[in-house]
C-alpha cells in the first residue's frame, strides 16, 4: 500500500486552497505541505511508529507563506518558508527509509523543497488556469503576512492502487 505524509493548513487557508483549486479544475487531493512524497511501506506499524517518535521529538513549527512560484510549466503552488521543517523532512525521512520499500526514483539527496499545491498539468489544469489561480492566490497572500503554526503531521494513504490517496491518521507534534 502507497503512503506519504503532509502537513495540513488550518480551515482559513485550508478553504480559500481549495476554493481557488475548484474553480479551475479538480487537484484530487486536499491542500496540505508534503513532508514525505508516496511510498510504498514495506512494515507499516514500524514505519507508523517511527513517525510518531520524530514527531514528539518536535514542537509545533511556524510556516510562512509568502507569495506563489512554479515548478517549469507544470506544478503551480504556494511557497512555504519554515527552517523547521526542512530539519522534520530530513530526520523523518532517515527514520522511516527503513521501512520502505526501495524507490528507483530516489537517486542520492534529494532537495526538499516545502509547497502547498495549487494545481498540476497532469491534473488537468491549463496555463490560462495557472494564470488565474496565480492571480486569486496572490492576492490572498501578498501584503498579509500569511502563515500559520503546524501542530500535528498526517499521514495519508491509498487503500486501492488506482484510487486517490486519503487521510489516514493525524500524529501531533510535541506542544512541550
Amino acid at each position: 500500500m502507497k503512503f506519504f505524509i503532509g502537513i495540513v493548513p488550518p480551515e482559513n487557508i485550508y478553504h480559500t486552497v481549495l476554493n481557488i483549486q475548484q474553480q479551475f479544475g479538480d487537484n484530487r487531493l486536499e491542500p496540505h505541505i508534503t513532508l514525505r512524497p508516496p511510498v510504498t511501506v514495506a512494515h507499516k506499524e514500524q514505519w507508523e511508529q517511527a513517525i510518531e517518535e520524530v514527531a514528539s521529538s518536535f514542537t509545533p513549527i511556524n510556516i510562512e507563506l509568502p507569495g506563489t512560484g512554479y515548478f517549469g510549466n507544470r506544478v503551480l503552488f504556494i511557497d512555504v518558508v519554515a527552517e523547521q521543517l526542512g530539519k522534520l523532512y530530513g530526520v523523518v525521512t532517515k527514520a522511516i527509509k527503513p521501512f520502505e520499500q526501495p524507490d528507483l526514483r530516489e537517486q542520492g539527496n534529494q532537495i526538499y523543497h516545502p509547497h502547498l499545491t495549487l494545481g498540476r498539468k497532469w491534473c488537468g489544469f491549463t496555463s490560462q488556469d495557472f494564470v488565474k489561480m496565480k492571480l486569486l492566490a496572490d492576492e490572498f497572500l501578498i501584503g498579509k503576512q500569511m502563515g500559520f503554526t503546524a501542530n500535528f503531521i498526517r499521514i495519508y494513504h491509498k487503500p486501492l492502487p488506482h484510487g486517490q490517496y486519503e487521510p489516514m491518521k493525524d500524529i501531533p507534534l510535541n506542544a512541550t
